[in-house]
């Protein structure tokens, strides 16, 4: 099949959370099964367009365009339209983009199928709801009722959906994360070392967008309240500067001092070595469509703390990890209880088979069975 990706961001723009290595994960398996992928995006430091690339094999086409942060709009309509004429399937990604609209309305012309996968975008929240739903009304609605389906990572984004499309169009499909990378972690003795954290104390991690939908300022009270005296909590993650400023703030006045650290964004080895430091990952979100960074800490056999409101959490609950009600009474009680040895085995007792789950291998084959009922439906 020929299938073309459009999203406004792709890896290895990782300074925009799990989606950018997702949409990659995704082509790069779907071509690994003789495919033919093509991905046609934005950069967001390069306006005036970046040279074609190939990564990992698949073909990366880089609009120009105006605008600012993730508003903006591709100037090279001939470029979009002749990668729409080469597909058999369109594969839109995300809500709150102008590339996506601008490509459905050209496979519309030229009667070409399409799926949306909103990435967990739908229903608005934390920053500028009001854009947000003006853009749901004016555009979401209009690409779904055009679309052939319509992707949901778990069946609690799957219910939110149903609000705005039809339910026989939304097929559910996990993500999947790629276990064998996370095998064999580098070593995350000199991170301690850099953040000051002794041998005997505990690393408590947090890793993702520093962004209120992650429910950071939740985080921190629970460790505050939690009995750890010998406990740091680091939050790794590039971050919406105002909302760190606030994090900032709360540290002083719950009197943390250096027991919460804000280590910044780190990506690939460095990422996995702060996995290896770690004795325990929470992931406290308020919502999350599936929450792949919680999967990667299972998959570097790192115990989990996760809220229930992550998709993710009823595959990690008492097999991998622990899950709990949003709060911050249940956050500090989970944290103490994740770290207590004997309460945690019992929670990881089936980690492996929970790692076998994750892999991407299902849900890639999943996605080329909808592609290929979508083209024979439509034939």
């Amino acid at each position: 099949m020929r299938l073309l990706f459009v999203t406004p961001f792709y890896f290895p723009e990782n300074k925009f959370g799990g989606p950018p290595q997702k949409i990659h994960s995704l082509s790069r398996g779907l071509s690994a099964r003789g495919h033919e992928v093509n991905v046609i995006t934005f950069h967001s430091e390069e306006p005036s367009g970046k040279d074609a690339a190939r990564i990992d094999n698949v073909p990366v086409t880089y609009l120009p365009w105006i605008g600012r942060g993730l508003r903006q709009w591709p100037r090279r309509h001939d470029l979009l339209i002749r990668a729409v004429a080469n597909a058999e399937v369109v594969h839109c990604y995300g809500l709150y983009n102008l590339i996506c609209p601008v490509a459905v309305q050209e496979a519309v012309k030229q009667s070409k199928p399409v799926v949306i996968e909103p990435l967990g975008m739908y229903p608005p929240r934390a920053r500028n709801q009001l854009a947000k739903r003006i853009y749901n009304t004016s555009l979401t609605k209009w690409v779904v009722r055009r679309s052939q389906a319509v992707i949901a990572a778990s069946e609690a984004e799957a219910a939110d959906l149903e609000k705005i499309v039809d339910k026989n169009k939304i097929h559910y499909r996990r993500n999947g994360i790629d276990v064998a990378s996370f095998a064999k972690l580098p070593s995350g003795e000199k991170l301690r070392e850099r953040w000051r954290i002794a041998e005997e104390e505990k690393l408590v991690l947090f890793i993702g967008r520093l962004s209120p939908i992650k429910n950071l300022e939740g985080l921190i009270r629970a460790f505050a309240l939690s009995n750890l005296a010998t406990a740091r909590l680091v939050l790794v993650g590039p971050s919406e500067p105002e909302y760190e400023k606030t994090l900032r703030r709360q540290v002083e006045e719950l009197d943390l001092g250096d027991r919460v650290v804000f280590a910044g964004a780190l990506y690939e080895d460095e990422q996995k070595a702060a996995l290896d430091a770690a004795d325990l990952f929470v992931l406290p979100s308020l919502n999350e469509s599936f929450g792949n960074a919680a999967g990667e800490a299972v998959a570097a056999n790192v115990p989990v703390l996760l809220a229930e409101t992550c998709g993710i959490a009823p595959l990690i609950h008492r097999r991998a990890g622990l899950a709990v009600p949003l709060g911050v009474e249940s956050l500090a009680d989970g944290i103490e209880k994740m770290l207590d040895p004997g309460f945690r085995d019992q929670m990881t007792a089936r980690r492996e088979e929970v790692k076998r789950e994750l892999s991407w291998d299902e849900p890639i084959a999943e996605t080329e069975s909808l592609y290929r009922n979508i083209i024979a439906g439509r034939e």
